[in-house]
């Protein structure tokens, strides 16, 4: 099983990071790995590099993206495909802060939808993987 935070990165940082996204990677990390009395300094750091997500135009995007797969479901703010022909079992939820991605596959079918945003950068902190969403297609 795979986790992935999608989170909506601001055009400054992007700029800087992009040719080399590990350093983006490695804050985030450092965020993501925070103590509860350290959550100001993180939340102003985060600030900093991210944007908030259009909450709803993500969710209606999602729908309407998938109004026609068999194996889509949606309830609120989750979104999730169980396709047992492909073993591909995957849950997205929409936050305002971040995307989290959950999938039994090593690259699932929602990545390549979201490649709607050019500033959509995904980490799998536990498998030490990250990448910009638009260089999948």
């Amino acid at each position: 099983m795979r986790t992935f935070y999608i989170f909506k990165i601001n055009d400054h940082f992007k700029n800087l990071t992009q040719s080399n996204s590990y350093n983006l990677f490695k804050t985030i990390e450092n965020i993501y790995h925070l103590k509860k009395e350290d959550y100001a300094i993180g939340i102003t750091l985060f600030e900093q590099i991210a944007e908030f997500m259009d909450y709803q135009a993500t969710n209606n995007y999602l729908l309407n993206a998938n109004r026609f797969n068999e194996f889509y479901t949606k309830y609120s703010n989750i979104h999730m495909i169980n396709n047992y022909y492909s073993d591909e079992r995957s849950k997205l939820v929409v936050n305002k802060t971040y995307l989290l991605l959950k999938s039994t596959k090593q690259y699932p079918s929602f990545l390549k939808e979201l490649t709607f945003d050019e500033n959509l950068f995904a980490c799998d902190f536990q498998n030490q993987d990250y990448f910009w969403l638009e260089n999948l297609t």
